[in-house]
């Protein structure tokens, strides 16, 4: 009967640690997301067509699973035990590293050497290069910036299973292309290598005094002074690092983060959502110029330094470059910063603007047609959106896209395919005439040129 009794009572408590967890809701609320976590939305019983949303169980235990009481608790002390007694980390993002570093799992690739092929590279370094021609056809200064992953700068504590092939990686491969198509480069790598660590051990990007350095050596690539770096810097706030609270949603530990003694004067003219808005404008009294500066998370704590250096500045997470705001913004000086893990973005986002015209002789005529799409005309001066994809075999590696309008010849941008076998096209262009469009690119070293069909 004694152990009858036992084994209700066991029965009863382990009802009750089970609806803790759900009931737990009702009391203390729901937990929150954590850290760049995507939460499920709550579950309807009607779809928006109006019918009977049939996944409506499935939906509401996703929904309760994202949010039961102490679940960010409960998450952080399986992580914290799984680090302890295993050395493993169970987010999958982030790659637990030795003396409590912690590391983006999405860096990983860049880390072993693998990337983008010698072809792609190469398409890369075009595309910015045409980029930089457009900026400075419109009277616009053009820096190109790469922010180092940071187990590119400090692999010392990256696990040992995994080898270093950085020296093989995109952002080792490609300046050397960039010096060939003549973009101006600012070499961030150089730089940060010559100093103290300057990113949190927790967080995967640089902490304040770092993006000082970074503005400095940005603002030097645009033949402008600044010596953000040698100031002085007190008065740390608590940083919560974004791995550690990927890892450990409900752990309360912080580094320390100096800040400019100096401080800023520009103001912010829109919410910048603690730096995180899509788009950020700043004005600074006794400044000239104006700034546009595509930027990613790492220009969080850049944007500042450069906001004070402009009388105004535009800041942009869009990641499809519209340099058609050059010529709206009246900008002098165009910044693209980009984070070394995203730099195949350079071939698989289309930019915008005015593609350059080309002298061209054409050399034989192609059999077939190539199919394009042509995008209704965007407000950036009537120019309309031409795309598509040409067979890797019908051009030579590395040779460009050109789009052929009557007599006149334009450069497009070229981009990552569909598939191994295909690459993509983009250019902006008048548009007029756009019935007579042909296609251009170099098959066996002759310009070749084939008609098109409209899609």
């Amino acid at each position: 009967m004694k152990k009858r009794r036992i084994d209700i009572l066991f029965i009863l408590l382990f009802l009750v640690l089970c609806l803790i967890p759900s009931l737990g809701i009702l009391v203390f609320g729901e937990s929150d997301a954590a850290a760049n976590e995507i939460l499920s939305s709550r579950p309807s019983a009607q779809n928006r067509d109006g019918s009977f949303n049939t996944e409506l169980l499935s939906d509401f235990s996703d929904y309760i699973a994202d949010r039961f009481a102490f679940r960010q608790e409960m998450v952080t002390a399986w992580s914290a035990i799984n680090a302890k007694v295993f050395s493993a980390s169970v987010e999958e993002q982030v790659i637990l590293g030795s003396d409590g570093w912690l590391y983006y799992r999405e860096t990983l690739d860049d880390y072993l050497g693998k990337g983008m092929s010698d072809e792609e590279l190469e398409y890369a370094a075009k595309n910015l290069a045409l980029m930089q021609e457009y900026a400075e056809s419109q009277g616009a200064a053009f820096v190109f910036t790469i922010a180092p992953n940071k187990n590119s700068l400090y692999p010392e504590h990256m696990p040992s299973f995994y080898p270093n092939g950085h020296d093989s990686a995109n952002a080792e491969r490609l300046p050397a292309l960039l010096e060939q198509y003549g973009v101006n480069y600012v070499d961030l790598f150089g730089a940060f290598r010559n100093e103290d660590v300057l990113y949190f051990a927790t967080d995967s990007h640089w902490n304040s005094q770092g993006a000082a350095l970074a503005a400095d050596h940005i603002l030097s690539g645009l033949g402008m002074e600044s010596s953000y770096f040698s100031g002085s810097f007190t008065n740390p706030v608590s940083h919560h690092g974004d791995l550690y609270e990927m890892l450990y949603p409900a752990g309360t530990m912080t580094e320390p983060d100096l800040q400019l003694s100096s401080g800023f004067s520009y103001r912010c003219e829109n919410d910048p959502n603690g730096g995180n808005a899509i788009t950020i404008k700043t004005a600074a009294e006794g400044r000239e110029g104006t700034l546009l500066c595509w930027r990613d998370s790492f220009g969080i704590s850049l944007y500042p330094y450069l906001a004070e250096k402009f009388g105004s500045a535009t800041f942009s997470r869009d990641s499809a470059y519209d340099l058609s705001q050059i010529e709206a913004l009246g900008a002098d000086a165009v910044i693209i910063e980009l984070v070394e893990r995203n730099l195949a973005q350079l071939i698989t986002a289309s930019p915008v603007f005015a593609a350059p015209e080309r002298q061209l002789s054409i050399g034989a005529k192609g059999e077939g047609s190539i199919t394009v799409s042509v995008t209704a005309p965007k407000d950036v001066g009537g120019l309309a959106h031409i795309t598509g994809e040409i067979p890797r075999g019908a051009m030579d590696a590395g040779s460009g896209i050109y789009l052929s309008v009557g007599d006149h010849f334009f450069e497009a941008c070229v981009l990552r395919g569909s598939d191994e076998d295909h690459l993509s096209f983009s250019a902006w262009i008048a548009a007029e005439n756009l019935e007579h469009l042909s296609l251009v690119c170099c098959s066996d070293k002759v310009l070749t040129l084939y008609d098109t069909e409209m899609k």
